[in-house]
């Protein structure tokens, strides 16, 4: 090889490495995707309701007044990153009738006694559309756990009116059938199947 032409090689190599250093800089960091954010869930706007048939006539409504504990990191860029986990203790069970809440507390149904928790912890968070998703995981209801899957709708996010904080909303909707979970009293007079439905609001410091 002449010095001419390794003259023009050593060029040629040097114009390389140049444009191979432009096109790494111009690539995106990696570092800087934002990370799940853990929500503090607001539970004064946090609620988990039922609905179960009665007779085919109609449907009892009710809902449980204490859950004990909530955890939830959302991750808005892959919601596959995200979880949830849940506690909500069985004897606080409300469908506005005195007696009737009672029953269902005993070891005919619920057996708050033996069970006091009603716990369900996410296994898989699939995206469904812009605004919807589906959570699978496994929930145990009086001592038996089963998978279920809900339907999840991301309500949206903004600021909270006081501006001091940001809030993330989601409905959550899922059917079980009670017997899964070893709860087949008055079948078929009382349905089978029972409707969950699950709103709740998680506060975060960015949108």
């Amino acid at each position: 090889m002449t010095r001419l032409q390794l003259r023009r090689t050593h060029r040629t190599a040097g114009r390389l490495a140049a444009l191979g250093l432009a096109m790494l800089l111009a690539l995106p960091a990696t570092g800087g995707r934002a990370e799940p954010r853990t929500l503090e869930v607001d539970l004064s706007h946090t609620s988990v309701h039922w609905a179960i048939g009665h007779g085919g006539f109609s449907k009892v409504v009710g809902t449980f007044r204490k859950i004990d504990s909530v955890s939830v990191t959302f991750d808005p860029e892959d919601v596959s990153n995200s979880s949830v986990s849940a506690v909500v203790d069985a004897a606080s069970l409300d469908s506005n009738h005195y007696y009737r809440d009672n029953y269902t507390r005993s070891a005919v149904f619920l057996d708050v006694i033996n069970h006091p928790t009603i716990s369900f912890k996410s296994t898989a968070i699939e995206k469904t559309g812009e605004n919807t998703g589906r959570m699978t995981g496994d929930l145990t209801l009086r001592g038996v756990t089963k998978p279920v899957t809900f339907e999840v709708r991301f309500n949206g996010t903004g600021p909270h009116l006081s501006g001091r904080y940001h809030i993330d909303g989601f409905e959550a909707r899922a059917t079980i059938n009670r017997k899964d979970f070893g709860i087949d009293a008055f079948s078929p007079w009382v349905g089978d199947e029972v409707e969950i439905m699950i709103q709740l609001e998680g506060i975060h410091s960015r949108s």
